[in-house]
């Protein structure tokens, strides 16, 4: 018998199977074996090796392809529309949960806060002025809405911004290409106004006040939306106060 193992191990390979796990020692064949070497039993032995596999999470696998430093935010963006879910505790996430509230389409509700937060971030906009937006122009969150003015779609734009402003779409009643042409424009208003509440009124078209009764009283209407989402410092709510400040 110990002549017959060693013959094994000096032809090259062996292998042994233990709990499941099969170890291949190969190449021995290539060193020089003693003579007057042997084997016992209790080397040939290896513990079994339980392996215990859970589905992992979205959140797990971001963090697999993208590391700590990895562009998580804009990936996280995206993510409804690859998954039909989003990352816990991400603020699309967030943002989604409250929008449940106004349609029974979760996965409409997904991806209009992915579009919102993946837009604010590029326009440097955050997301609770954004939600506060988006339900004044649109409080059932229905993509196909149209004003008695003509506006069209969730944020409400009317049909000659459609592909003047970058967007990958010029389809208004498309989710991603209307919140993309909203944000936008809203964007552009802040930038030429000379503060929050003018930048509104110029959003929905009340530029002097006059031109839509009680206009005056749309930027308020965004302030009370905002508010019961987030609010920043001393409960001020502004262009950039983060949708994560929740209260």
């Amino acid at each position: 018998m110990r002549m017959k193992l060693r013959s094994i191990v000096i032809a090259g390979t062996f292998s042994v199977v233990a709990g499941g796990m099969v170890v291949v020692h190969a190449g021995i064949a290539s060193r020089p074996v003693a003579t007057n070497q042997s084997l016992s039993a209790a080397e040939l032995r290896f513990p079994a090796v339980v392996v215990v596999a859970s589905r992992p999470t979205i959140s797990e696998i971001l963090d697999l392809i993208l590391g700590s430093g990895g562009d998580r935010p804009a990936v996280a963006a995206n993510a409804a529309s690859i998954t039909g879910s989003l990352p816990e505790g991400s603020e699309e996430a967030r943002i989604a949960l409250l929008l449940r509230k106004r349609t029974p389409d979760a996965g409409r509700a997904n991806r209009v806060a992915a579009a919102l937060v993946r837009e604010g971030r590029r326009a440097n906009i955050g997301g609770t002025l954004l939600v506060g937006v988006l339900l004044t122009e649109n409080p059932d969150l229905e993509p196909r809405a149209t004003s008695s003015v003509g506006a069209r779609g969730l944020m409400q734009v009317m049909p000659f911004h459609a592909g003047n402003w970058g967007c990958s779409s010029s389809d208004l009643f498309g989710i991603d290409a209307n919140i993309c042409h909203g944000v936008r424009i809203l964007a552009d208003n802040l930038k030429h106004s000379r503060n929050l509440p003018a930048a509104l009124q110029r959003y929905n078209g009340c530029v002097r006040g006059t031109n839509t009764p009680d206009c005056y009283l749309y930027a308020g209407k965004v302030y009370r939306y905002a508010r019961r989402t987030a609010v920043g410092l001393e409960g001020k709510v502004t262009a950039t106060t983060p949708f994560a400040s929740l209260n």
